[in-house]
């Protein structure tokens, strides 16, 4: 099992059928990988997590994530995922804000 599509499925508002036509696939895959053991090959789960903005690792449920060699927890990945789903101006205003915070650290 995917153990976190649905749940990325219902937050980015897609039905089974929406997502498995964007991915090129049928509605009863889609049921598969998130209702029983069966599981997407590696480009399918790619495919998913670039869909569904987030990583693999984060798909098929793993606690950690990492990122360029840091690791994350999965709610700091989650923040991440939810910045990168922001207009552009606005992913630039939390930009601004940390690096803010951080220089005022620094000080």
């Amino acid at each position: 099992m995917v153990k976190n599509l649905k749940a990325l499925r219902e937050e980015h508002g897609l039905s089974q059928q929406k997502l498995a036509e964007q991915l090129g696939l049928t509605q009863q895959a889609i049921y598969k990988y998130e209702r029983t053991s069966v599981e997407p090959d590696i480009d399918t789960l790619v495919a998913m997590a670039e869909l569904l903005h987030t990583t693999v690792d984060h798909l098929i449920g793993n606690d950690t994530v990492s990122d360029t060699g840091i690791n994350l927890t999965t709610q700091e990945a989650d923040h991440i995922r939810h910045i990168r789903r922001q207009p552009p101006d606005v992913r630039e205003n939390i930009f601004r804000l940390a690096e803010s915070m951080d220089s005022s650290r620094n000080s």
